[in-house]
């Protein structure tokens, strides 16, 4: 089935590039369309090889010639992603902008005076933005942005208005308490199910951020369940013009044959407390909408996941208030969709429209329509030759 798509990510590694532009001596590449528009584009060390990501509008069925041309002089674009880690390690009240960091195993929710801005590292773009909770809860939380401007390195410092209340930019816009909130991960051994929590060693590290896409990759060394010790990689990109952010999970330990990844979506604010689950071209589709954010306003929050891994989908008991975590708490109020046994690679992507950001996401078809088009383009990628 043909479709239009907007803003549809493309990414061409550098033999494609050094092919065309072959043995010239200029220092920087750039993309132009036919009429000789310049294409927004961000090149990136990922793994030690460069990668050059852009975004194109087609029509359906349509084919494209980009021109890739060289210049000595590095091409600029306004930035439309961006990963922050805010640390005052002097607690001056003065934030530092981090690239890379271990986290302080000692460092525990609700420190006081406050290391990390936010509580923990944020990924936006002009749509929406995530947030990981950087300490042993390891949540995922939602900034709701009313803005394409990037915001977060300028949120959560001394002497500025509270994130929790709505300002020009937005609001944290939902509540996560003991939830796996907004595609936070978990483990089942020997059926219990148990949060990704405290680790013996974790770190994060930004891949790229920019005016296309930005790559937050976080590590986590010496998770400790039941006996046996594993290691899990999450890389999570955000591209810019999405609703949500791709997530690439790596688990490795000596006894994986008979554990489950867990990821899942908080139910603490849905009345109902029901979702949609919709199968599509080999993925599965689960979703929830209504009036769930912390304001009460409308909202849906989806996983998008491969039919081939999953085994099923549970909601964890609404124990508790849910109003605060430690770290320690079981985990309550959530859709969680449970991977077969043995499976150790998975990649899933949580989506969120918010009526505020978008008038399409005040129904359920909307935010749904969504969904469903994603689907579609992950099943017919753009072709380059």
């Amino acid at each position: 089935m043909a479709f239009d798509r907007v803003d549809e990510p493309i990414v061409l590694n550098e033999l494609i590039i050094k092919k065309i532009v072959g043995n010239n001596k200029a220092k920087h590449v750039y993309f132009e369309t036919e009429t000789g528009e310049k294409i927004p584009f961000q090149a990136d060390s990922i793994d030690g090889k460069l990668q050059y990501s852009l975004e194109c509008n087609f029509k359906a069925n349509e084919s494209k010639e980009i021109l890739v041309l060289s210049s000595d002089k590095e091409s600029t674009f306004k930035a439309f992603t961006n990963v922050r880690l805010g640390r005052d390690a002097d607690f001056d009240g003065v934030y530092d902008d981090i690239n890379e960091e271990v986290r302080n195993p000692k460092h525990l929710p609700g420190s006081v005076p406050v290391l990390y801005q936010m509580e923990g590292i944020s990924i936006e773009n002009d749509k929406v933005g995530y947030r990981t909770y950087w300490d042993k809860r390891n949540g995922k939380d939602i900034w709701g942005k009313t803005t394409s401007e990037m915001v977060m390195d300028s949120v959560g410092l001394p002497n500025t208005p509270s994130y929790h209340e709505l300002e020009d930019w937005g609001i944290d816009v939902l509540k996560v308490g003991n939830s796996l909130g907004a595609g936070a991960l978990a483990m089942i051994k020997d059926g219990e199910l148990v949060r990704l929590g405290d680790t013996k060693v974790a770190s994060m590290k930004v891949l790229a951020e920019g005016p296309v896409r930005a790559i937050l990759q976080l590590k986590y060394t010496g998770w400790e369940v039941k006996g046996d010790t594993y290691n899990l990689t999450q890389t999570i990109t955000l591209w810019k013009g999405k609703y949500w952010y791709q997530s690439d999970v790596v688990l490795e330990g000596k006894n994986t044959k008979d554990v489950q990844l867990v990821t899942g979506i908080t139910n603490i604010d849905l009345k109902d407390k029901k979702y949609t689950k919709i199968e599509e071209s080999g993925k599965t589709i689960i979703y929830t909408h209504g009036n769930q954010t912390q304001k009460q306003d409308l909202m849906g929050l989806g996983l998008i996941v491969n039919t081939a891994n999953l085994d099923k989908i549970v909601e964890a008991p609404n124990g508790g208030s849910g109003r605060s975590i430690d770290g320690n708490s079981p985990i309550s109020h959530t859709f969680y969709t449970v991977m077969k046994k043995g499976v150790t690679n998975i990649s899933y992507k949580f989506a969120t429209g918010w009526e505020r950001t978008d008038k399409v996401f005040e129904t359920s078809q909307g935010f749904e329509k969504m969904l469903k088009a994603e689907v579609k383009k992950f099943n017919l990628p753009i072709e380059v030759k």
